[in-house]
Order: C-alpha cells, then structure tokens, then sequence
C-alpha cells in the first residue's frame, strides 16, 4: 500500500508531501523540502507499477538507492553513480532513466515515515519540478517550497 507522510511546517500550511523532484542538466535531482530538514535514511527510486489490486507494487526492483547508516539531514540528492555525503550508494544508476517510464521515489525517515513523489523524466524539461503531485515551473517551486519565519 502507499502511503505518504505528511507535514506541514513549511508552506503550503496543508499537509503534503516535501519530495520535489527536477532535472538539473543531464541529472534528476532529489529534494526534500520540509522545514525543518528532517533527517532520512534511504532514497529510493523504482519503476511505477500497479498491482492487480490497483495499489503499487513496492516489490519492485529499485533503479537507484543510497542509503545512511545513520539518519543523516539532506536537502537534496543527485540520482546518478556516486553516493551523497555521509551515504552508501546501494544500487547506482545503470543508465539514464528513461524519460516516457514514470517512477516513485521514496524517502525513509527513522519513524518510519516514507514521503513520496511520482515523477516522468520527459516531464522535468524547461526547469520544471514535479512537487505537491503537479509540475511546476521552477519560480513557482521556490515560492511554494520557500521556508517561512516564523
């Protein structure tokens, strides 16, 4: 089943998930917007599939995972072969992803928590980020995702 943490300390004040996905160059990139950062131990990409029963098939093949032996704060990671500072890199990328397939990238907080976004590479063009289930330009990004004082 999937499931979605929620939190709701950065703008927008409604609960969504603060996974943002964007291509930087050649490079999808990994974000993760909440304010505070919270720490994570596991990014995970996989090829969206459906079970027969209509919910996500989570037993798919990862295409990309870095890992943390201890729950380590990020704010964004690249996809690709080398692991981020402090990770292990699990699986690395065997190739570009491919831009018609859509994919689920999965964070695993220490709680248990796994926010989530579905993203297609071919959709990432122009600067735009896939956040909050839509995509969007990358001004517009910035301004939804921007933390507030508070």
């Amino acid at each position: 089943m999937l499931a979605a943490t929620m939190v709701t300390a950065c703008v927008p004040s409604e609960p969504y998930s603060p996974v943002a996905v964007l291509a930087d160059g050649s490079q999808v990139q990994v974000r993760l917007t909440n304010c505070p950062p919270s720490p994570v131990n596991q990014v995970r990409i996989i090829p969206l599939r459906l079970r027969k029963d209509k919910l996500l098939d989570t037993n798919v093949p990862a295409v990309w995972q870095v890992s943390f032996a201890q729950p380590t704060v990020i704010t964004a990671v690249v996809v690709g072969t080398e692991a981020p500072s402090g990770g292990t890199l699990d699986i690395a990328l065997a190739g570009p992803l491919d831009p018609a397939t859509e994919y689920v990238v999965f964070l695993r907080y220490p709680n248990g928590g796994k926010p989530y976004a579905v993203f297609k590479p071919e959709e990432l063009h122009d600067g735009r980020v896939q956040f909050e289930t839509t995509y969007l330009s990358r001004e517009e990004f910035d301004r939804r995702s921007a933390c507030k004082a508070k």
